[in-house]
Formats: C-alpha cells, sequence, structure tokens
C-alpha cells in the first residue's frame, strides 16, 4: 500500500499567509496616506507659486502693478491688479490646506515695469494635513518664487 500523498494548503499555513498579507496591507495603507498628504501641500505650494508667477509677468508685460493677498490663517487669497485688488473675489487653497504664517506681510506687490517687487524676502508658510508644512518666498528684489520646505 502506497503513501498517502499530501496534496493544498493546511488551515495553519492559509492563516499564516493573510496575517502576512495583512501586516504588508496596514504598512501600505499608513505610507499612501502619508503619501497623500504630501501631494496636496505640494498641491497648495504649486499653486501660490504659479499665481505669484504668472501676476509678475502680467506686471511686466501691462506695465500696471499686481497684488497676491493672502487671509493670515485662513485659506483663501485674493490675486489680481493692484488698484481693484479689493474687489476681485477671493480663491481657495486645495482642501485642508492655510495659510499658516506670512514673512513680511500678507500683501506682495510686483511693480511694473519690470515685476520687481518694494520688499524683498516676502513669503508664505502653508500648513496642510498631517501637520506638513511648506514656504513660498519672494527672493530679492527681483520677485523669484521659490518654494522651500521650512
Amino acid at each position: 500500500m502506497k503513501g498517502l500523498v499530501k496534496r493544498g494548503v493546511s488551515l495553519v499555513e492559509f492563516l499564516i499567509v493573510l496575517v502576512v498579507l495583512g501586516i504588508l496591507l496596514g504598512v501600505g495603507f499608513v505610507s499612501l496616506r502619508s503619501y497623500q498628504q504630501s501631494l496636496v501641500i505640494r498641491e497648495a505650494a504649486a499653486q501660490v507659486a504659479t499665481e505669484l508667477q504668472t501676476i509678475r509677468q502680467q506686471a511686466r508685460r501691462q506695465s500696471l502693478n499686481f497684488a497676491f493677498e493672502a487671509t493670515p490663517g485662513g485659506d483663501t487669497y485674493r490675486v489680481g491688479r493692484e488698484d481693484s485688488l479689493a474687489t476681485l473675489p477671493f480663491k481657495t487653497l486645495p482642501d485642508n490646506v492655510r495659510f499658516a504664517g506670512t514673512v513680511g506681510g500678507s500683501t506682495v506687490t510686483f511693480r511694473a515695469p519690470y515685476g520687481d517687487v518694494l520688499v524683498s524676502d516676502q513669503g508664505f508658510l502653508l500648513e496642510g494635513p498631517g501637520g506638513r508644512r511648506l514656504n513660498v518666498y519672494v527672493v530679492g528684489r527681483t520677485g523669484k518664487v521659490v518654494v522651500r520646505a521650512p
């Protein structure tokens, strides 16, 4: 009589595989959540930097002063010609991102005809989900826009 040949997987082996998969999925979920939070704050910083670069170019092209005004502690800002800034509608940052602070004031004005700024080294501190932070700076008198980690 021949010996019995085992085929298939035992219940213990199956449970071990399930536990290992559960651990891997748990670690993956935490990493994914952290990555999503990082993407949100980077998106907000890119949005602010793009707005600043755009109005700098408009100041140069149209020979008019353009300004960016952030709402301190809020998630809204205004951007446009300096003489009509107060009448313009507010724009919002992505969800759960706010202006946590400013350097050099809450308004940056790009002056005609060269798109330079009156006050150098101004910036905005953005705070997003999970306490993540990024700074958007207008560096020097030339108005170069830079995004940095705090």
